[in-house]
């Protein structure tokens, strides 16, 4: 019997170990040309210049695609799930598509910036503004697209993190958190940059 609960326990932490290290990101930094870049961008436009949020889509959503830069060291301080949006006939669970248009239910690309921290009047959930600043997310605000919690914490190996995402950037309530008190810290605006491209 001891030895039989044994393997089970062993059983039980390889899995949780598998899980947190097949989908964390173990990256330390991004391309510096795009650090330098964002780092450029956000003085020009008034945001916060030393860190930003940079969302990589062309990372498979089971993994962490989600991370918070420090841009004057080109550091990755935070990584995390993001989800995606399903698109009208929900056929994006798995590989992401794009619009910028009103009903399309996909997520957008460039650069956003973050505004107030509020509570959904649907599903009571936490959430940040976002404006865009692109022609390919210029109508972020008007669509709704947030940054909102929903997402578990608890990732499942091998599988999509859940598509609880009509365009907006979905993450877990932990990582919502980093987020909202990163945007607390700075006096300045916070930027969040979406790709499908590798950051790397």
């Amino acid at each position: 019997m001891k030895k039989l609960l044994r393997r089970i326990t062993v059983i039980i932490i390889v899995i949780a170990v598998s899980s947190y290290l097949w989908g964390h990101s173990f990256k330390q930094r991004i391309d510096p040309e795009l650090n330098d870049e964002l780092r450029e961008y956000c003085v020009k436009n008034g945001l916060c210049k030393d860190y930003c949020i940079v969302v990589d889509f062309s990372i498979y959503s089971g993994k962490d695609r989600l991370f918070i830069i420090d841009m004057d060291k080109n550091e990755i301080v935070y990584s995390a799930l993001c989800a995606h949006g399903i698109g009208k006939k929900f056929d994006c669970s798995v590989t992401p598509r794009f619009s910028n248009e009103n009903g399309s239910n996909l997520s957008s690309l460039g650069h956003f910036k973050l505004d107030r921290t509020r509570k959904t009047s649907q599903y009571d959930l936490n959430a940040i503004e976002l404006h865009g600043m692109d022609p390919t997310n210029s109508n972020a605000y008007l669509r709704g697209i947030l940054i909102h919690d929903g997402l578990p914490d608890v990732r499942i190996i091998g599988l999509p993190c859940l598509p609880l995402s009509q365009g907006c950037f979905t993450v877990s309530s932990k990582a919502f958190n980093e987020i909202n008190e990163l945007k607390s810290r700075c006096n300045k605006p916070v930027m969040i940059y979406s790709t499908d491209r590798s950051v790397f």
